[in-house]
């Protein structure tokens, strides 16, 4: 992948992120052909390169998101919002596309969650949370495979599935089960 414009005339998604994060005011970027050069080496290759400057990109602007989510909001005014999201990321029109989307950002928002359970292995609570969140994507994998198949009356792609949601339930079962440990813990205290 090029750094420099390309032959169409559009710029290479790299350079269009870099313009973004400078835009914000960013000042951990690099600037200039030497500074990305040292970059893309330091990473590893040019995907690896873009991948940070998404990820710096989508940093930022969470930031600015959970700045603007605590102001107060109608609830038609959230889900409005939530449409030009969606709209913006350019799944408004299609329902699997959406649930690939929240799965997506599921994974995203707790990826930390295992390493957070690793550290603190006598912690029931960051265990279940893990375990909550794996499940959960999985039941939005199996919802984006089978929409509209409960409506169409298409039985087998739903059983293709049945797998992937007795591994969903069983790992939510585990979530609620460390989340029971807990819980009796506090209980045998009188909490």
């Amino acid at each position: 992948m090029e750094l420099a414009g390309r032959a169409d005339g559009t710029e290479p998604p790299a350079q269009r992120l870099l313009a973004a994060l400078h835009a914000l005011g960013l000042d951990d970027v690099p600037h200039g052909a030497a500074e990305q050069a040292a970059a893309i080496e330091e990473l590893g290759g040019v995907n690896a390169y873009q991948a940070w400057l998404s990820s710096a990109l989508l940093g930022a602007a969470q930031s600015e998101a959970m700045t603007a989510d605590s102001l107060p909001l109608s609830r038609e005014a959230r889900y409005t919002v939530w449409q030009k999201l969606l709209s913006a990321a350019d799944v408004a029109a299609d329902p699997a596309a959406r649930a690939e989307l929240i799965r997506w950002q599921v994974r995203k928002a707790c990826a930390p969650l295992p390493a957070i359970a690793q550290e603190s292995r006598t912690d029931p609570i960051p265990l279940a949370a893990g375990q909550a969140a794996e499940g959960l994507q999985t039941l939005l994998a199996v919802a984006a495979a089978t929409h509209g198949a409960v409506a169409a009356g298409d039985v087998a792609t739903l059983a293709a599935h049945g797998g992937k949601l007795r591994e969903a339930r069983k790992t939510l079962q585990a979530a609620i089960s460390n989340t029971d440990l807990l819980l009796d813990l506090l209980a045998s205290v009188d909490l």
